[in-house]
């Protein structure tokens, strides 16, 4: 019975490691927009900032390829939200944070 109980513990972290080695799907621009938006989220002092590094490391690793005119906009989106943040009164300011805490929870936030 041990011997067996031990073999599924091997097997479930051997399948466990497997799964968390392979690399993520590649954000479509869309999505990589709304990656740099819920970083400006994050940053935003007006919300309470939250650690970004999860989302830097998404934004980093689907960077690369982007054109020109999509990494304009991904800063642009995170300018926008950010700027958005400051100004939202207090209706506003907790539909970001539940957008933070909910949409943005996808890239690591």
């Amino acid at each position: 019975m041990k011997a067996l109980m031990i073999t599924a513990l091997v097997l479930t972290a051997a399948t466990s490691t497997a799964v968390a080695a392979q690399p993520a799907a590649r954000l479509t621009d869309s999505q990589f927009v709304k990656a740099a938006r819920c970083k400006g989220l994050a940053k935003s002092e007006a919300l309470g900032v939250v650690d970004t590094t999860a989302v830097d490391e998404v934004i980093k690793a689907n960077k690369r390829g982007r054109s020109t005119h999509i990494l304009d906009k991904a800063n642009n989106a995170q300018d926008e939200a950010r700027s958005e943040a400051n100004r939202a009164d207090d209706a506003a300011k907790a539909d970001l944070i539940a957008e933070r805490t909910g949409a943005c929870e996808a890239f690591g936030l």
